[in-house]
């Protein structure tokens, strides 16, 4: 057998088609003897048994494992039905409403801590106009010190930061 086996009988061997086996020898794994359409059985059989062993493995280079691949999608599909269904249900709050609604919350915030020293005068008369400056300064400089501990890629909508603000000499 030095000029080798047949194609076809090498394809009825190894249960594959004259189509697979000639990409088998495209690719290297099925072994050609120098003579057309004829093939060492030894070697080729020994390549294609690594060659399934690899595939088994999960261990086949850069081609994809259509059974892990398979598994793959059903894994993703099922997370987008269960994105949907939440969506559905109304358990998923969109992003955009949650963004809104802190926004809104963090505007409040805001306020109130800007309102702090005109209250403090209001309900202590007493103060000097120096002493309510110096509590305007510090509510300023909690906003300033409290603006920096937001994650800087969290901006909140339609006002940019609204912990922001100008704080002079603050």
């Amino acid at each position: 057998m030095a000029e080798g086996i047949t194609g076809q009988s090498l394809a009825g061997l190894l249960d594959l088609d004259m189509t697979s086996i000639t990409a088998l020898a495209r690719s290297g794994i099925v072994v050609g003897s120098g003579v057309r359409g004829r093939y060492l059985l030894a070697p080729s059989v020994r390549n294609y048994v690594r060659h399934l062993r690899e595939v088994a493995t999960g261990r086949q280079g850069n081609e994809l494992n259509a059974v892990d691949e398979n598994a793959r999608l059903k894994i993703v599909q099922r997370k987008n039905y269960e994105l949907k269904n939440a969506t559905l249900e109304g358990s998923l709050v969109p992003m955009d409403d949650i963004t809104e609604a802190w926004g809104i919350i963090v505007r409040a915030i805001k306020a109130m801590v800007l309102s702090f020293p005109a209250r403090c005068h209001e309900k202590l008369p007493h103060l000097k106009s120096d002493d309510v400056e110096s509590i305007r300064k510090v509510a300023h400089k909690v906003l300033t010190e409290t603006s920096k501990m937001l994650p800087s890629s969290a901006p909140i909508p339609q006002t940019g930061s609204a912990l922001s603000h100008d704080s002079e000499g603050g």
